[in-house]
């Protein structure tokens, strides 16, 4: 993979930086020093200046992260989210190679100043506006319920079957939990799993009169649950994740019914359907 992050001049290290203070400092020269800089020159300190800031605002976020107050190299702070569950851990895992490039560029920077104060690496623009995008995400990782407010549509075992369809072909609704006379959840149907249910009455020979028929009388299959239930904290990452493992896995994941806690008890707030996930993608990748 060609990367273009920054102009590498003749310096070459990739160890681990300690003091990000101590690089800063070797850039803070003298007045005198300052006014035989070239425009260029105090053009690439400027730029330098502001990659280390916002390198350093990632990896003392990242401190916080694994709760460590001593020094543990930025690599190893990597391989710890990433290996653990943190909120941010599927994002890292997806851009470890970039976050791991940027700790590499740092250390261009700062080991060349140590040798003879000489900038051998100036980040591009990209690289900047890069790593300030993934400080975005990492600190604020965007919450679902922020984004996805689908109004959930749910039944009761008396509503007629005609009703539930008329809603569905009017407003194109997939997933319908459906519940009982104390507002306790039972299970969910889909417009599929209609369809299928009078497809058998038909073929059983058997007359249907859908003005009579009610959501009880539909033999749903409690053993087949593509759905489940999210807390609202749940923020995209975690949901990208979860729909990726459940289609490795061969087992589609059709809705994601978003609750306080992530409870089937608790009143349904929004949710997420399959067909979300290229949207997902876009925050994640």
């Amino acid at each position: 993979m060609q990367r273009f992050f920054c102009k590498i001049k003749i310096f070459d290290y990739n160890i681990e930086c300690q003091n990000f203070y101590h690089t800063v400092q070797k850039l803070m020269v003298d007045e005198e020093k300052n006014e035989n800089l070239s425009e260029k020159e105090k053009e690439e300190q400027a730029i330098v200046m502001r990659y280390l800031s916002l390198f350093n605002e990632l990896d003392k976020y990242f401190d916080t992260l694994v709760e460590t107050d001593r020094f543990m190299p930025y690599n190893d702070k990597l391989k710890q989210i990433s290996e653990w569950k943190f909120a941010i851990s599927w994002f890292v895992r997806l851009h470890l190679s970039e976050l791991k490039y940027f700790g590499e560029l740092r250390n261009h920077i700062a080991h060349g100043l140590k040798v003879d104060e000489y900038l051998y690496a100036i980040p591009t623009d990209r690289a900047i506006n890069k790593l300030s995008e993934f400080i975005e995400k990492i600190v604020e990782p965007p919450l679902c319920i922020d984004y996805f407010r689908k109004e959930v549509y749910c039944v009761h075992l008396w509503d007629k079957v005609s009703e539930v369809l008329k809603n569905i072909k009017s407003d194109w609704y997939t997933y319908i939990p459906v519940y009982n006379d104390e507002e306790e959840f039972l299970w969910v149907i889909t417009e599929s799993w209609i369809l299928q249910w009078i497809a058998n009455e038909m073929l059983d020979q058997n007359f249907i009169d859908l003005s009579k028929v009610r959501v009880e009388h539909l033999h749903i299959s409690t053993a087949i649950k593509d759905y489940m239930f999210v807390s609202s904290n749940i923020n995209m990452y975690q949901a990208d994740e979860i729909f990726t493992m459940r289609k490795r896995k061969w087992k589609w994941l059709g809705a994601m019914f978003i609750t306080k806690n992530g409870t089937s008890k608790e009143k349904i707030i929004w949710m997420m359907s399959g067909n979300d996930i290229a949207l997902i993608d876009d925050f994640v990748m």
